[in-house]
């Protein structure tokens, strides 16, 4: 007895599995290349934004920089237009004062020391030979157009040799006298807008 085997149904089967397997192969490489391209795009998009801002950042720093340099230039200028108008206000020059107040010494005083303490406000210690000496000059003081207020904080002694030798009727020896020397603080308040302009026409 024979038997027929039909063996054709198989194989369209076996070339219909092998012909599935490759679209699906094909099928996931094309997924896998596009998911792979927009991630690479996605990516490169990414970078490219990250410059764009980078470089965005960075031009406004270098504008706020030079904002804030000219800023500073501009500040530190009125700074010092300022600085100069307070000067030119507040301080006045200390040569002709301290000549002013030689002027009014008497013949044997002179200023020691000669300090600003504040704005328009100066400390001097001067020697005088005697107490009267320095009553006379504090009311002198009082007098003057350049000075607000006049302060006679301490007056203290110091004994100093004179210049000139006394000679003794007894033993005709030279014999240097010592005489005591008045040292008078002052603190005075200076009338700035009198000697500024007393400064302008000369004085």
């Amino acid at each position: 007895m024979l038997v027929e085997i039909n063996l054709l149904p198989r194989k369209k089967m076996k070339n219909r599995a092998t012909f599935l397997v490759i679209i699906l192969s094909i099928l996931i490489a094309l997924i896998c290349s596009t998911i792979l391209y927009v991630q690479v795009s996605a990516v490169k998009n990414e970078k490219q934004r990250l410059s764009n801002q980078l470089t965005s950042l960075e031009k406004k720093r270098e504008i706020l920089e030079q904002k804030v340099s000219t800023n500073e230039g501009a500040n530190s200028v009125i700074k010092l237009e300022q600085a100069v108008i307070w000067a030119d206000e507040y301080f006045v020059e200390t040569v002709p004062l301290v000549k002013h107040l030689s002027s009014l010494l008497p013949e044997r005083g002179f200023i020691q020391s000669f300090t600003y303490v504040d704005v328009g406000v100066v400390n001097c210690v001067i020697q005088f030979d005697s107490n009267s000496e320095v009553a006379h000059y504090l009311a002198t003081l009082k007098k003057s157009p350049y000075l607000k207020e006049i302060k006679l904080n301490s007056i203290t002694t110091s004994a100093l040799t004179d210049e000139e030798p006394e000679i003794t009727n007894s033993s005709e020896e030279n014999v240097e006298e010592i005489l005591p020397r008045y040292l008078a603080q002052f603190e005075l308040s200076i009338n700035q807008e009198e000697l500024k302009i007393s400064q302008k026409e000369g004085n």
